[in-house]
């Protein structure tokens, strides 16, 4: 089951391992993020693989969402998507140190507000 309530507002996304209803909002990606790079600093690879798919269906959410491609938001969760898979990649070969860089980097983009697209060009 998930609530879409428009831009940078909450889904809800089912957690894998209790099976109980959690609502993700834009905040709580950042909140998601801090705590990635947090267990991965630490080597807690187990927690880490956890939390990466809840930011994961998040962003997945985001860009399904119909929005256009063109916009700020889409931009910002596809660029941060892409550090997102790198985060699983080094994930999975136990690079916890490239992982947490990565993940340090999927939080800036999230942060970041892209340039308008007039400005780019």
């Amino acid at each position: 089951m998930q609530l879409r309530a428009g831009p940078g507002t909450a889904i809800l996304k089912s957690t894998p391992s209790k099976g109980e209803l959690k609502l993700l909002n834009s905040s709580d990606v950042i909140a998601s993020l801090r705590d990635l790079i947090v267990h991965l600093h630490r080597g807690n690879g187990k927690q880490a693989e956890s939390i990466v798919p809840e930011i994961a269906g998040y962003l997945k959410e985001v860009m399904l969402s119909g929005a256009d491609p063109e916009s700020v938001e889409m931009q910002r969760a596809q660029q941060t998507m892409f550090a997102i898979d790198e985060v699983r990649m080094l994930l999975a070969q136990s690079d916890f140190e490239g992982a947490a860089a990565a993940a340090r980097d999927a939080a800036k983009e999230w942060r970041s507000q892209p340039a308008p697209r007039a400005a780019r060009e």
